[in-house]
Parts: structure tokens; C-alpha cells; sequence
């Protein structure tokens, strides 16, 4: 049985990739120094960028998620035995990282806890200020194929901060919340394994590393000056602008309106995605449009002050995770738009996914 468990709770949008794929690139190091980050069994040799523990905790969690059916959560079953067997016997520090148990309710976060059973569990949660957080959220929704627009999102949010704490707790699919409230995540697995053995971390951004280098420090492995620190070759997610968020929106809408096989559309997107990603002159990132701006800022400053009362550790500086107007970018241009749907038009215009005629359906 591991000895101390690290548990990484998230949460998303928050740097947990690039500290997940940090991990996996360093196991030997890691093992070395006596801390345990499990990968399958059968990749050990070669190294991977799929974090199987969040899929490994579908298993053992199942429908908790809204998004996990009971189908998909006996698929993953060998993962989580996969991971349940390699912490338990390990005698060190054992680390897990899934973001998604930052949404998960009281129970089933004590469910956790208990069925990795180590001898102390310590919950560590990554930050990312509300400002930037919800922008990358949303942008991912649309990389997934979703053409929902960011104001319905932003004012979905409000509705289910309107509602109250109580349903944004207990509800099953109410999840949101459960995660973006600093205070209110860091209070709930506080309850589970005491405050002074949770762990807030914030993330300021840029450059990269700086998030490795606080994470190495909160979670105190001991000596860690042999683990390589990150090089080019560590990679995170590429996020899209502001322009090119619209037109991948736009787009989305109208490859489910012509019906197209999901496949290809994935496909497509992620050929975009690409295009976008070699250009110069992308336009402004996502901000929080003028009319949220009020609200955002009542959240972050009322998130922020219950996590400062909460009692738990922090590293780094909570004040980085304080939403500013101040900061925001500015509005794309017709330009900006323009230019990044010439982007997507010449790469769609070059690529076929085998159909007879794939772009006919989608002008």
C-alpha cells in the first residue's frame, strides 16, 4: 500500500496536461526518488501522452459523471485495476492526476479516497483565474464539435450560480460549479482529509515551466534536482483565438446542419485546428465579453475570499487567480474574422476525407 498518496483533483483548463505529460515523461526519475506515477503496463517501454487516470476513475465512479455511461464505465474497468494495483502496492509516494474529480460530489470523492487507500492522502488542486479559465473552457467545447455561442455559456453559468449552492452540490449534472468555485472545491475534499492536507497551487500563465516548478514544490518528493525539467519537446494544448473560435463555431453548426459523418468532421476541425496554429497574425485570444465582465469579477473575488478563509495551503500567490477587467483583450475585427476563415477555407478546400464531394454539404 503507497504510503502518501498525491492526488491531482484538477482542475481543467488549469495546466493539468502539461503536468500530466511532465509525469509521464519522467517516470524512471520519479520512481528514482521513490514517487510512483502509474502508466499502463504495457507502455512502460515507450512513452505516451494519454493520461489513462481520469478513464481509470470512470470505472470506478461511473454514471458520478454525466458524461459516463454504464457502458463506458465497464469498458474502463481494467484500467482502474491497472491503477488501483499499482498504487496499492507501492511502497512510496504514489501520484494520481484526473481533473475530472474536480466536479465530482462529497461521496463519491470520499469513495476515492478510500478505495486508493493510502496510508495519507494529499489533495492538490491547480488554479487558473476565471478570466482565462472560462474563455479555455468554452474554446475547448468547440474544438469538440460544439456551436454553442460563448455568451449562451457564460449565461448558463449565471443561471446555476442564481440557483444557489445547494442544487450546484448535489445536483448530478449541475457540475460546473463544483470545479470553477475555488472555495467551495478546496472546502469539499477538506471535509474527506482535513484542510492542512489540501493543497491550492495557481497557475500564473507563462512561461510553462513556472507551473512545473511550483507543483514539484507543493508536492514535496524531497530531493528533485534530478528530474529533467522541461525542454521544448513538452508540449501543451495549442488553444485557438478569438476569430478562430467563431469560425470553428460557425463551422461546427454547419457540418451537424449538413449532416456529416462525426468522424470526418473531427478530422476536419483537426486540420483547421493545424492551419491555424502555423499562422503569424492570429487576432486577439478569447477575453470575457463586456456585459459578463461585472459578473465574473463578483465570482472571482467571492471564490477567492472563501478559499483565503478556508484553511488551506496555498502556493503561489492567490491574487494571480483575481479576475481584471484591466486584462482583458481586445475585440477581433471583421479582419480578424476574415482572415481566419480564408485559414480554414484553404485548408478544407485541400483535404478530403474520402467522401465523393466532402465540402458540398457544408457551404
Amino acid at each position: 500500500m503507497a504510503e502518501r498518496l498525491v492526488l491531482h483533483i484538477g482542475v481543467q483548463k488549469s495546466g493539468t496536461t502539461y503536468l500530466q505529460q511532465m509525469m509521464q515523461d519522467r517516470t524512471a526519475e520519479l520512481a528514482a526518488i521513490g514517487a510512483l506515477y502509474p502508466v499502463p503496463p504495457r507502455r512502460r517501454a515507450g512513452a505516451t501522452r494519454v493520461n489513462y487516470h481520469e478513464t481509470a476513475t470512470y470505472a470506478l465512479l461511473g454514471g458520478e459523471y454525466s458524461w459516463v455511461t454504464e457502458e463506458r464505465a465497464a469498458r474502463e474497468r481494467t484500467w482502474w485495476e491497472n491503477l488501483h494495483k499499482q498504487v496499492r502496492s507501492w511502497q512510496g509516494t504514489a501520484i494520481v492526476s484526473a481533473e475530472a474529480l474536480s466536479v465530482v460530489r462529497t461521496e463519491a470523492a470520499r469513495k476515492t479516497v478510500e478505495a486508493l487507500g493510502a496510508s495519507d492522502t494529499r489533495v492538490f488542486i491547480t488554479a487558473r483565474g476565471l478570466g482565462r479559465l472560462l474563455p479555455s473552457v468554452w474554446q475547448q467545447h468547440i474544438r469538440n464539435g460544439k456551436s454553442s455561442s460563448f455568451h449562451s455559456y457564460l449565461r448558463q453559468l449565471a443561471r446555476q450560480r442564481e440557483s444557489g449552492w445547494t442544487p450546484l452540490e448535489e445536483d448530478h449534472g449541475n457540475h460546473l460549479w463544483r470545479a470553477f468555485a475555488l472555495g467551495r472545491l478546496a472546502r469539499r475534499w477538506a471535509s474527506i482529509v482535513g484542510s492542512d492536507k489540501v493543497t491550492l497551487i495557481s497557475n500564473p500563465g507563462s512561461p510553462a515551466d513556472r507551473l512545473w516548478h511550483r507543483f514539484l514544490e507543493a508536492v514535496e518528493l524531497g530531493d528533485t534536482s534530478g528530474i529533467p525539467a522541461p525542454d521544448d519537446s513538452t508540449t501543451v494544448h495549442s488553444g485557438v483565438t478569438a476569430p478562430e473560435a467563431d469560425v470553428l463555431r460557425t463551422l461546427n453548426s454547419n457540418l451537424v446542419g449538413a449532416e456529416w459523418p462525426r468522424d470526418d468532421a473531427r478530422r476536419l476541425r483537426a486540420r483547421i485546428i493545424e492551419g491555424f496554429a502555423r499562422r503569424s497574425a492570429r487576432g486577439p485570444r478569447l477575453g470575457i465579453p463586456a456585459q459578463f465582465r461585472e459578473s465574473v469579477a463578483s465570482w472571482s473575488r467571492t471564490d477567492i475570499d472563501d478559499l483565503r478563509e478556508s484553511g488551506v495551503r496555498v502556493v503561489g500567490d492567490l491574487d494571480e487567480l483575481l479576475y481584471s477587467a484591466d486584462a482583458e483583450p481586445p475585440e477581433p475585427t471583421a479582419s480578424d474574422v476574415a482572415e481566419a476563415a480564408g485559414s480554414a477555407a484553404a485548408t478544407a478546400a485541400s483535404w478530403s476525407p474520402g467522401l465523393k464531394n466532402p465540402l458540398s454539404k457544408a457551404v
